[in-house]
């Protein structure tokens, strides 16, 4: 995920895409209100660049076959 913080990421099956968390902590401490809305800022724009992965991979594997020939073979 470039140009993000790192913190979500998906995965993606047959069936469905999930977000998932890639980390425990998702922000550092907070000591202010400037300090708790970017840090918000940061992990809102994490999830938006996540949304736009997740739609990129669903748009890609709808458009695969789900058996190939050596499947049914």
């Amino acid at each position: 995920m470039a140009n993000t913080i790192g913190a979500f990421d998906f995965v993606i099956d047959i069936s469905r895409a999930r977000v998932i968390g890639v980390r425990e902590r998702l922000c550092p401490g907070c000591k202010s209100d400037g300090e708790i809305d970017g840090n918000i800022r940061l992990l809102k724009e994490d999830l938006d660049a996540v949304a736009l992965q997740m739609k990129r991979a669903i748009h890609e594997q709808a458009k695969r076959p789900i058996f190939t020939k050596s499947d049914t073979a």
